[in-house]
């Protein structure tokens, strides 16, 4: 006579197949998917500089040097010294009299990412 199996025993081995795994599987990515998504809607993400470049990096006294930069997923971005809140992406003409170190700070929230660059000045 074949054995009778109830409905939580046939419930346990559905589980067990490959199907029963794929969906677990499923069910897992999903969960995890679904959270991670949720931390970047909620909690602040750090912002990324895409970029930060002079052209030229070497300038004669009196020359001038382009500073561009292209900042995502910052709420402000400051460049110093000199220049001060600027938009996520841009450009600015600078004329430094001296070798001077820029940096550029990205921040959203308590999140704060930063990169520095040189513009020389060549003295002869």
């Amino acid at each position: 006579m074949a054995e009778k199996k109830n409905y939580w025993e046939m419930q346990k081995s559905f589980w067990k197949t490959p199907a029963g795994i794929a969906i677990w599987i499923l069910l897992l990515a999903a969960f995890l998917g679904g959270g991670l998504l949720a931390l970047n809607f909620f909690g602040h993400q750090y912002p990324v500089i895409e970029s930060f470049h002079a052209h030229p990096v070497v300038v004669s006294p009196g020359g001038a040097s382009n500073l561009s930069w292209s900042v995502i997923g910052a709420e402000r971005v400051l460049i110093y010294p000199g220049v001060g809140e600027v938009d996520l992406k841009g450009s600015v003409q600078l004329e430094p009299n001296e070798t001077t170190e820029y940096w550029i700070a990205a921040i959203n929230g308590t999140e704060n990412r930063s990169m520095s660059l040189k513009i020389m000045v060549d003295r002869p």
